[in-house]
Protein backbone atom coordinates (compact mmCIF):
# COMPACT_ATOMS: atom_id res chain seq x y z
CA UNK A 1 0.00 0.00 0.00
CA UNK A 2 1.74 3.57 -0.76
CA UNK A 3 2.93 5.53 1.77
CA UNK A 4 1.37 9.09 1.93
CA UNK A 5 4.06 11.74 2.25
CA UNK A 6 3.15 15.45 3.88
CA UNK A 7 6.44 17.07 4.68
CA UNK A 8 10.34 16.87 3.77
CA UNK A 9 10.34 15.87 7.65
CA UNK A 10 8.56 12.55 7.34
CA UNK A 11 10.50 11.95 3.74
CA UNK A 12 13.94 12.75 5.92
CA UNK A 13 12.85 9.66 7.78
CA UNK A 14 13.13 7.11 5.01
CA UNK A 15 15.80 5.32 3.96
CA UNK A 16 15.96 6.19 0.29
CA UNK A 17 18.71 6.17 -1.69
CA UNK A 18 18.26 9.24 -4.14
CA UNK A 19 20.50 11.55 -5.78
CA UNK A 20 20.61 14.76 -4.16
CA UNK A 21 19.14 16.69 -6.62
CA UNK A 22 15.91 14.44 -6.68
CA UNK A 23 16.07 15.08 -2.51
CA UNK A 24 16.08 18.14 -3.15
CA UNK A 25 13.10 18.47 -5.68
CA UNK A 26 10.89 16.37 -3.65
CA UNK A 27 11.89 19.05 -0.92
CA UNK A 28 10.55 21.81 -2.76
CA UNK A 29 7.66 20.03 -3.69
CA UNK A 30 6.76 19.25 -0.43
CA UNK A 31 5.94 22.96 0.56
CA UNK A 32 2.63 23.07 -1.16
CA UNK A 33 1.92 18.84 -2.02
CA UNK A 34 2.20 15.54 -1.03
CA UNK A 35 4.00 12.24 -2.57
CA UNK A 36 3.02 8.20 -2.11
CA UNK A 37 5.66 6.40 -1.96
CA UNK A 38 5.39 2.48 -2.41
CA UNK A 39 9.11 1.20 -1.64
CA UNK A 40 11.24 3.68 -3.64
CA UNK A 41 9.04 4.44 -6.48
CA UNK A 42 6.95 7.58 -6.92
CA UNK A 43 3.45 6.58 -7.16
CA UNK A 44 1.74 10.04 -6.61
CA UNK A 45 1.62 12.92 -8.31
CA UNK A 46 1.72 11.07 -11.75
CA UNK A 47 3.25 11.99 -14.91
CA UNK A 48 0.24 13.61 -16.12
CA UNK A 49 -0.48 15.53 -13.14
CA UNK A 50 3.02 16.58 -12.83
CA UNK A 51 3.43 17.72 -16.44
CA UNK A 52 -0.37 20.07 -15.73
CA UNK A 53 1.29 21.74 -12.66
CA UNK A 54 4.23 22.43 -14.40
CA UNK A 55 2.28 23.39 -17.72
CA UNK A 56 0.35 25.95 -14.78
CA UNK A 57 3.04 27.60 -13.42
CA UNK A 58 4.71 27.98 -17.17
CA UNK A 59 1.75 30.08 -17.63
CA UNK A 60 2.78 32.01 -15.09
CA UNK A 61 5.96 32.34 -15.53
CA UNK A 62 4.88 34.09 -18.76
CA UNK A 63 3.01 36.12 -17.24
CA UNK A 64 5.75 37.42 -14.81
CA UNK A 65 8.14 38.16 -17.33
CA UNK A 66 5.99 40.68 -18.97
CA UNK A 67 5.23 42.52 -15.72
CA UNK A 68 9.02 42.15 -14.68
CA UNK A 69 9.76 43.97 -18.21
CA UNK A 70 7.43 46.82 -17.48
CA UNK A 71 8.57 47.65 -13.81
CA UNK A 72 12.25 47.06 -15.03
CA UNK A 73 11.79 49.56 -17.44
CA UNK A 74 9.72 51.82 -15.54
CA UNK A 75 12.88 51.80 -13.19
CA UNK A 76 15.49 52.16 -15.83
CA UNK A 77 12.93 55.10 -16.80
CA UNK A 78 12.91 56.74 -13.54
CA UNK A 79 16.57 56.53 -12.54
CA UNK A 80 17.16 58.13 -15.89
CA UNK A 81 15.39 60.70 -16.15
CA UNK A 82 16.60 62.88 -13.60
CA UNK A 83 19.99 62.92 -15.91
CA UNK A 84 18.03 63.52 -18.70
CA UNK A 85 15.63 66.40 -17.02
CA UNK A 86 19.42 68.02 -16.31
CA UNK A 87 20.97 68.15 -20.38
CA UNK A 88 17.04 69.79 -21.35
CA UNK A 89 17.16 71.79 -18.45
CA UNK A 90 20.96 73.47 -19.98
CA UNK A 91 19.40 74.28 -22.95
CA UNK A 92 16.06 75.50 -22.19
CA UNK A 93 16.14 79.69 -22.21
CA UNK A 94 13.40 79.49 -19.81
CA UNK A 95 16.32 78.26 -17.63
CA UNK A 96 18.84 80.79 -18.45
CA UNK A 97 16.22 83.62 -17.57
CA UNK A 98 15.63 82.08 -14.15
CA UNK A 99 19.82 82.53 -13.53
CA UNK A 100 19.31 85.76 -14.79
CA UNK A 101 17.07 87.04 -12.32
CA UNK A 102 18.78 84.87 -9.58
CA UNK A 103 21.35 87.27 -10.24
CA UNK A 104 20.25 90.63 -10.70
CA UNK A 105 16.76 90.27 -9.22
CA UNK A 106 16.61 90.41 -4.91
CA UNK A 107 13.19 89.80 -5.04
CA UNK A 108 13.30 86.81 -7.18
CA UNK A 109 15.65 85.28 -5.17
CA UNK A 110 14.34 86.08 -2.03
CA UNK A 111 10.76 84.03 -3.41
CA UNK A 112 12.71 81.30 -5.07
CA UNK A 113 14.65 80.46 -1.84
CA UNK A 114 11.90 80.37 0.33
CA UNK A 115 9.70 78.41 -2.11
CA UNK A 116 12.45 76.63 -4.25
CA UNK A 117 10.77 75.39 -7.30
CA UNK A 118 12.12 73.00 -8.70
CA UNK A 119 13.67 74.14 -11.87
CA UNK A 120 15.13 70.44 -13.13
CA UNK A 121 11.83 69.29 -13.84
CA UNK A 122 10.77 72.52 -15.99
CA UNK A 123 10.65 70.29 -19.56
CA UNK A 124 7.88 67.97 -17.83
CA UNK A 125 4.36 68.66 -18.51
CA UNK A 126 3.44 68.92 -14.92
CA UNK A 127 5.86 71.58 -14.40
CA UNK A 128 6.16 73.62 -16.93
CA UNK A 129 3.64 75.97 -16.41
CA UNK A 130 3.87 76.82 -12.90
CA UNK A 131 7.44 77.23 -13.73
CA UNK A 132 7.21 79.48 -16.12
CA UNK A 133 4.54 81.49 -14.37
CA UNK A 134 7.29 81.59 -11.54
CA UNK A 135 10.20 83.10 -13.73
CA UNK A 136 7.28 85.30 -15.30
CA UNK A 137 5.28 86.74 -12.81
CA UNK A 138 5.83 89.00 -10.04
CA UNK A 139 2.20 88.27 -8.96
CA UNK A 140 2.39 84.77 -9.05
CA UNK A 141 5.61 84.69 -6.90
CA UNK A 142 3.74 86.83 -4.60
CA UNK A 143 0.87 84.31 -4.00
CA UNK A 144 3.52 81.65 -3.39
CA UNK A 145 5.49 83.60 -1.10
CA UNK A 146 2.22 84.20 1.09
CA UNK A 147 1.13 80.63 0.68
CA UNK A 148 4.99 79.72 1.93
CA UNK A 149 4.40 82.05 4.65
CA UNK A 150 1.13 80.76 6.15
CA UNK A 151 0.63 78.51 8.81
CA UNK A 152 0.24 75.64 6.16
CA UNK A 153 2.72 76.50 4.09
CA UNK A 154 5.18 76.29 6.60
CA UNK A 155 4.71 73.03 7.37
CA UNK A 156 5.31 71.49 3.91
CA UNK A 157 8.55 70.75 1.88
CA UNK A 158 10.18 73.03 -0.42
CA UNK A 159 8.36 72.48 -3.77
CA UNK A 160 12.10 71.25 -4.80
CA UNK A 161 12.03 68.76 -2.00
CA UNK A 162 7.98 67.70 -2.75
CA UNK A 163 8.87 66.91 -6.21
CA UNK A 164 12.29 64.49 -5.56
CA UNK A 165 10.55 62.85 -2.55
CA UNK A 166 7.60 62.29 -4.79
CA UNK A 167 9.47 60.68 -7.58
CA UNK A 168 12.01 59.05 -5.08
CA UNK A 169 8.51 57.50 -3.51
CA UNK A 170 8.14 56.37 -7.20
CA UNK A 171 11.45 54.72 -8.11
CA UNK A 172 11.46 52.75 -4.77
CA UNK A 173 7.91 51.57 -5.54
CA UNK A 174 8.79 50.21 -9.22
CA UNK A 175 12.26 48.79 -7.75
CA UNK A 176 10.19 46.92 -5.01
CA UNK A 177 7.64 45.65 -7.69
CA UNK A 178 10.54 44.55 -9.49
CA UNK A 179 11.98 42.56 -6.90
CA UNK A 180 8.67 40.93 -5.70
CA UNK A 181 8.04 39.50 -8.92
CA UNK A 182 12.08 38.21 -9.35
CA UNK A 183 11.26 36.85 -6.47
CA UNK A 184 8.46 35.39 -7.30
CA UNK A 185 9.81 34.20 -10.89
CA UNK A 186 12.81 32.42 -8.98
CA UNK A 187 10.00 30.34 -6.74
CA UNK A 188 8.26 29.09 -9.68
CA UNK A 189 10.85 28.38 -11.80
CA UNK A 190 12.63 26.38 -8.40
CA UNK A 191 9.34 24.50 -8.49
CA UNK A 192 8.88 23.98 -12.25
CA UNK A 193 12.81 22.27 -12.41
CA UNK A 194 11.70 20.33 -9.52
CA UNK A 195 8.93 19.09 -11.05
CA UNK A 196 10.56 18.27 -13.82
CA UNK A 197 12.66 15.74 -10.94
CA UNK A 198 9.61 14.43 -10.06
CA UNK A 199 8.41 13.67 -13.84
CA UNK A 200 12.09 11.83 -14.12
CA UNK A 201 10.78 9.55 -11.63
CA UNK A 202 7.78 9.31 -12.03
CA UNK A 203 8.73 7.79 -15.61
CA UNK A 204 11.48 5.38 -13.65
CA UNK A 205 8.63 4.17 -11.21
CA UNK A 206 6.24 3.09 -14.05
CA UNK A 207 5.74 -0.85 -14.35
Amino acid sequence: MPKTIGSFEEFSKLSLNLPSNRVEAVKTYLRGGIIKLEGSKLVYPNVQRLEKQVQEREEKLRGLASQLKEWADREKKLKTDKKTDMAAVAVDPLYWEHKMKLMTDKEYREVYELVKPPMHLMNRKKWRKRIEMFVKSKEYRIRLKEARLSQIGKKREKMADEAETRMDFDRRLATLNKEKIEKKKRELEREVSAMRELIRWAKESRP
